[in-house]
């Protein structure tokens, strides 16, 4: 689980924004596909949830939440809390 205290989106934003360069003009209901993500960076990114939240988080699971507001649903389904 993160140590952080900012909110769990705020969390997604900065990952995305400082490991996968995404514009800093995103926001929670920007989707992948705008932003371009393939299905590998879809993999990478699920991997990076899930070690960085220890739990287990699927590329399918992150095409379906298909945004970060989604992704923050998924992860709060997921015991996640923030």
């Amino acid at each position: 689980m993160t140590t952080s205290t900012l909110p769990l989106a705020d969390v997604l934003l900065d990952i995305l924004r400082t490991d996968y360069e995404v514009p800093e003009d995103i926001d929670v209901d920007t989707d992948f596909e705008s932003m371009e993500f393939d299905s590998l960076v879809l993999v990478e990114f699920a991997v990076a949830l899930s070690r960085r939240f220890d739990v287990d988080v699927e590329d399918h699971e992150l095409q379906e939440a298909a945004t970060v507001a989604g992704t923050v649903e998924l992860l709060r389904s997921k015991g996640i809390q923030g």
